[in-house]
This record gives structure tokens, C-alpha cells and sequence, in this order.
């Protein structure tokens, strides 16, 4: 399969997670995996998706610990996980 299809895959699974478990566990299979091999191309899409999506998010933030990924792979993840979340930051909330 190809980055983007296997992309695409990840967010239909996302989108019918029943709980955060099964989106960490999205996050710890196969976005794991795709983060291993993933362009830096693809890692952006990826961090641009966890910016506005809690669900990518917090399946990223599981695919985070996987011990295979590069250094400076994690430090933008980190980077990413470590901002508020837009809608945590509206007024109202």
C-alpha cells in the first residue's frame, strides 16, 4: 500500500475509534509503522492533521513511544504534542 493510502486508512480508523483506547492503539500499530518509513513529507502531513485533530493527536502521541522512530522525527512530534490544542484555548471553554 502506498504512505498516503495507508494515511487515508489511519484517519477512516480514527474517525470510527469508539474510545481514546482504540485510537492509541491505532496510533501504536499501524501509525507507528507508517511513521518508521514515513518522507518528511508525510510527517508533515501527519503533524498538520494532529494540530487541529484530537483524534490524531492523541494516536500520535501513543506512536510517539515507538522505539524505532529517529530523534529528530520525535522532536517535532514533541514539539507538536507539547502545544495546547486549538480548541482547548477558545473562549467559553
Amino acid at each position: 500500500m502506498n504512505p498516503d493510502r495507508e494515511l487515508a486508512h489511519i484517519v477512516s480508523s480514527l474517525a470510527s475509534a469508539v474510545d481514546h483506547d482504540e485510537e492509541a492503539e491505532i496510533g501504536r500499530g499501524p501509525l507507528a509503522s507508517l511513521l518508521f518509513h514515513a518522507s518528511p513529507q508525510l510527517l508533515d502531513k501527519i503533524l498538520k492533521m494532529a494540530r487541529r485533530d484530537n483524534r490524531m493527536r492523541r494516536a500520535l502521541s501513543a506512536a510517539r513511544y515507538y522505539s524505532g522512530l529517529k530523534k529528530e522525527m520525535c522532536d517535532r512530534i514533541d514539539a507538536v504534542l507539547r502545544a495546547p490544542f486549538p480548541g482547548a484555548t477558545r473562549r467559553g471553554r
